[in-house]
């Protein structure tokens, strides 16, 4: 006999929503995890180019143009700060693979909880600092020969922090789309 909606409670219902919640959050970061890659991958790409272009117009000329430089610094620090909440998601910053190891589920889970909260303090000193920083400098201050406002190389800062949370925090969370180890219940 079916009872009704209220009679059965709605605790199912949470926990379904949640897992739907948590399955979205995942695909979205997916998603930006793929723009950030083929934008870092592009920014690199260009830094390789137009290092070559230096090296080249060097030898040929005897003279290096002066604006690589600039264009360098602004593709490096774009490409290092996208980059780095994209390793941050798959475990590829500092860590202590042996300790974590080590210990049992309890203490792995609080280690990850300790992991994400100081990684948000970080990320809010580069949101919060970076973008006061960026507006600051973008003010006043200008590249030496392109004239192009250091605000555009300070924002990376800012951005990237943003990035480094959304990531830190879809790796600390479960992933409920990854499936179970079925060779281990099916008795192969």
């Amino acid at each position: 006999m079916l009872l009704p909606q209220s009679a059965r409670g709605s605790g199912g219902k949470g926990i379904y929503s949640m897992k739907k919640l948590l399955i979205g959050y995942q695909i979205a970061v997916d998603g930006l995890e793929k723009v950030c890659m083929a934008v870092a991958v592009v920014l690199t790409g260009l830094l390789f180019v137009i290092t070559a272009y230096e090296i080249i117009a060097n030898q040929l000329v005897g003279n290096s143009p002066v604006w690589v430089e600039e264009v360098s610094n602004l593709f490096f620090a774009w490409a290092v700060f996208i980059g780095a909440g994209v390793i941050a998601r798959h475990g590829g910053h500092i860590g202590v693979e042996i300790l974590y190891e080590m210990v049992g589920p309890v203490l792995q889970t609080v280690l990850r909880v300790a992991y994400a909260v100081l990684t948000l303090v970080v990320v809010f000193v580069m949101v919060y600092f970076g973008w006061k920083m960026a507006l600051f400098v973008g003010q006043y201050q200008t590249s030496l020969y392109l004239d192009i406002s250091l605000f555009y190389f300070y924002l990376s800062v800012p951005v990237g922090g943003l990035l480094l949370g959304l990531f830190s925090v879809a790796a600390a969370l479960p992933d409920p789309r990854e499936k179970a180890d079925l060779t281990q219940t099916a008795g192969v």
